[in-house]
């Protein structure tokens, strides 16, 4: 591990960053527009104008979080209903009404295929989304569709390949409008301008996301997210703070948090100092409901009794997409930046490396 940075005010992080998160991460805003072609240019003639019952999306990890995306976004809208599987197992209700989308960055996920399988051998209709592996193999073996995205991405930082293209297969399927397409474009376009105002350039005086790194630092990342797809951005942060920074991080959503989290931080015995070990992240949106604006700022009122540092974190843009991956670049920046301040290579996942080899023994 090198030496922990007492700036983040350089250009280059070259000595702890070799492998070029960071440019993964700047790459986000032209990683949309290109998953945006790449989906339209797939042929899902084969479905066209099939009747679903529901939707499972199976993926793990940063494979998953565009179903969750997906599912949180776009859930009042969708013309079905929405399930995400981080497992091994199917739901018992699959059939031949349901759609499957098979998620797997690598191809080679075994929860992934282990539900690819059960999904053919219950004729559901599938859809395949990868860089390729036994995931690709088999869904163009069996004649099913195969979304195909560029590779030698982590996973979570593929975050506009395992998002963009299930609006648009959504979307051609009749489970969305196509008019939301066109909000992709939006969506990059703010994108570009949290770079401009997030990248290592920008000083850490004038960078919102080096600022929450150095309040991160040495402290446990609490985010909250103010409602709904805030919450599975606040989920976002946190595993981009373990991944990316090698470092603990919790979250929750509103209202939920209110009926169980909140009674927490009214305690005042045997868990050490707050204040020194916490800080509080609320991601907000000025269109939040009024009663989960009161809730935020109530809850608040209860955090501020153990002197707890805070800040909130604002959605930009005009369409919800934009909003809800404004919030997520920033919290991407911040991850990134607080891996930089803590001297840990933001690439790789060695503990996930092991786990896995252990497992394959």
């Amino acid at each position: 591990m090198a030496a922990a940075q007492t700036t983040l005010d350089s250009s280059s992080f070259r000595s702890i960053d070799p492998q070029d998160m960071l440019g993964a991460i700047l790459g986000l805003p032209e990683q949309v527009d290109d998953a945006k072609r790449i989906a339209l240019g797939v042929s899902f003639e084969s479905l066209t104008g099939k009747k679903f019952s529901s939707l499972v999306i199976a993926g793990m990890g940063g494979s998953a979080i565009g179903g969750d995306f997906l599912r949180a976004l776009y859930e009042p809208t969708l013309r079905v209903p929405v399930t995400v599987i981080r497992d091994y197992q199917l739901p018992g209700y699959v059939d031949e009404s349901t759609l499957v989308f098979a998620a797997s960055n690598s191809g080679k996920t075994e929860e992934t295929l282990a539900c690819y399988e059960q999904a053919k051998r219950a004729k559901c209709s599938l859809v395949a989304f990868t860089t390729g592996g036994n995931l690709k193999e088999d869904a163009l073996a069996d004649g099913n569709i195969a979304v195909t995205f560029p590779g030698g991405l982590q996973p979570r930082a593929a975050l506009g390949y395992s998002f963009v293209p299930l609006i648009v297969a959504s979307a051609r399927l009749g489970l969305l409008p196509d008019v939301l397409l066109d909000e992709i474009d939006e969506a990059s376009a703010v994108l570009r301008l949290v770079r401009n105002e997030c990248n290592a350039e920008v000083p850490e005086a004038h960078n919102l996301a080096k600022q929450l790194a150095r309040s991160f630092l040495g402290k446990i990342p609490v985010v909250y997210g103010s409602q709904g797809e805030r919450g599975v951005v606040a989920y976002r942060w946190k595993t981009q703070i373990n991944e990316n920074a090698k470092a603990y991080a919790v979250s929750n959503v509103f209202p939920e948090l209110n009926h169980n989290e909140t009674v927490g931080w009214s305690g005042t015995h045997g868990q050490g100092d707050p204040e020194r070990g916490l800080v509080v992240t609320f991601l907000r949106d000025d269109r939040e409901p009024a009663q989960i604006a009161k809730r935020v700022d109530l809850t608040k009122q209860i955090i501020s009794r153990q002197n707890v540092s805070m800040r909130d974190v604002w959605a930009r843009g005009e369409s919800a997409l934009s909003r809800m991956l404004s919030l997520v670049y920033v919290g991407d920046f911040a991850s990134y930046y607080l891996a930089i301040a803590y001297g840990e290579d933001p690439t790789p996942v060695r503990v996930i490396d092991w786990l896995k080899a252990e497992l394959a023994k």
